[in-house]
Formats: C-alpha cells, sequence, structure tokens
C-alpha cells in the first residue's frame, strides 16, 4: 500500500525540486546568491545528508559513505534518487506510523510519522531557499498558480 508520504517526498524531492533547477547551472549552483546566503549547492548537498540522516536514524538504513569530493548537481541529483528510494522502501515497510521511535532532532520518543512530518518541513523549507536563491541569481521564479486559478 502506497504510503502518504511517499507521495509528498517525491513531490518535494523530484517534482519541485526539478522544476527549482530548471536553467540552474552548476556555476549558478556553486555561486552564493548574495552575501551570508549559502549556495544552492550548500542547501541540496545539507537535504541529501539530511535525508540519509533521517533514513539511517529513524529507520535503521544502512548507506555507503557518503560521497567525497567536489559535490555536483548530477552527483546530488542522483543522491536524491537514491534517498528517495530507500524512502520509499522503509515508508511501505512501516506497519504502525504511530510506532515511538527515537526523534533525530530531539533524542526523544516521538511517533514515526511525527518524524517523518518534521523532515518534510525541513525539507520543503529548504525548497523555497532554492526558489529564493533562484531568484537573487537572476532566474525567474518557477512555482506558479496556473493563470486559471483565481485567488
Amino acid at each position: 500500500m502506497s504510503q502518504p508520504w511517499t507521495a509528498l517526498f517525491s513531490i518535494t524531492g523530484q517534482a519541485v525540486l526539478e522544476m527549482n533547477l530548471a536553467g540552474v547551472t552548476q556555476s549558478l549552483a556553486d555561486h552564493p546568491p548574495a552575501a551570508e546566503v549559502n549556495s544552492i549547492m550548500w542547501i541540496l548537498t545539507h537535504m541529501v545528508g539530511a535525508r540519509r540522516w533521517f533514513l539511517r536514524d529513524a529507520f535503521n538504513a544502512s548507506f555507503g559513505p557518503a560521497p567525497t569530493g567536489p559535490m555536483t548537481l548530477e552527483k546530488i541529483k542522483a543522491g536524491m534518487a537514491e534517498t528517495q528510494a530507500a524512502m520509499t522502501e522503509a515508508f511501505e515497510a512501516v506497519a504502525d506510523w504511530n510506532e515511538l521511535r527515537t526523534h533525530p532532532f530531539t533524542r526523544t520518543p516521538a511517533p514515526l510519522d511525527q518524524i517523518a512530518g518534521a523532515f518534510f518541513m525541513h525539507e520543503s523549507y529548504h525548497l523555497g531557499q532554492i526558489g529564493m536563491a533562484r531568484k537573487l541569481l537572476g532566474l525567474p521564479g518557477v512555482l506558479k498558480l496556473p493563470p486559471t486559478v483565481e485567488l
């Protein structure tokens, strides 16, 4: 049975990320968009690291060592795909989302559903940062309402 978290992380980790990275070159991704603002590469590396942390601490998933050497957009995209597949597998194996596990942020017991929610909000926040970085780098925003939607 498909889990809601599988769909939600897939939307952020694939669809929104892909839109946010449209037109972003390696050079733009490496360049901080403003003083004291993290580069897109820093944000992406942090997101993949957080996913690995989530999988390791909440699901006891094992990964080889994190990639070393210079990171590239292609390596980051591969890391997102790898962690997405691992999260899908881990999520599908959960029998009880209310089961208490140690929350990686607080190191206290929490329902697995709340832990997943915290990591989802964390990832969504950073995707928003990438959207703002796009604009600071002179690229247009990509997440817009369809023209037929009125507020």
